[in-house]
């Protein structure tokens, strides 16, 4: 085999162990708290040695943090074809966009409930964690902005309202999504759909 060769499957194989040990964190921490994860549990779901571990990660934390950038970059992909198109037709793109919510927290609900209560105990998944609710809010106030500019919004707090709406999303779905087999997706899109478009009113629709 060539040195690029040798190479590249050096890559693929660290990349395959560094997945691999993700994929262990995220199984467990679907059934039990941050505060329960030890390195010895993550990699006995892997067959893996401890050494593996630590030439991918420093900590339990580092882990937690880098579980969350990766889901995280879904959620983020939602945000960002709801900003794309809500200016054009916010019904549409709030349909859309809260469809992409809600199945994201039906898939991932007991993964960001796990991180979302270390945020409580550990500063560096806290400010990891918030970062990402607070880039939320700011996409979806960009776009409420647009809305206003266009005069299709009549001018207010886009930051406030969108925090609102962002938080009470979180805290619902959390409590809908946070364990497996819970919640019912269609009840919960219907739900957040129906505040979201009696929140974000049209100009001159109010009465």
């Amino acid at each position: 085999m060539s040195p690029p060769a040798q190479r590249t499957r050096r890559r693929e194989q660290r990349e395959n162990t560094r997945r691999e040990i993700l994929a262990a964190a995220d199984r467990l921490l679907r059934t039990r708290p941050f505060r329960e994860l030890s390195v010895d549990d993550v990699m006995a779901g892997t067959g893996l040695t401890r050494t593996a571990f630590y030439r991918h990660f420093d900590d339990v934390t580092e882990l937690v943090l880098r579980l969350l950038e990766d889901v995280g970059r879904e959620l983020y992909g939602v945000a960002e074809r709801w900003r794309a198109t809500a200016a054009e037709d916010f019904a549409r793109a709030a349909h859309e966009g809260l469809t992409g919510i809600v199945e994201f927290f039906g898939r991932h609900g007991p993964l960001i409930r796990a991180v979302a209560e270390a945020a409580t105990t550990d500063e560096q998944i806290e400010r990891g964690y918030r970062g990402y609710v607070d880039a939320f809010v700011e996409m979806t106030a960009d776009g409420l902005d647009e809305l206003v500019e266009r005069g299709s919004l009549e001018p207010l707090d886009t930051r406030a309202l969108s925090r609102a709406l962002n938080l009470m999303n979180e805290a619902y779905l959390l409590d809908e999504f946070g364990s497996e087999g819970r919640g019912d997706e269609a009840v919960a899109l219907a739900t957040l759909e129906r505040i979201w478009l009696r929140a974000v009113v049209p100009s001159g629709k109010r009465t």
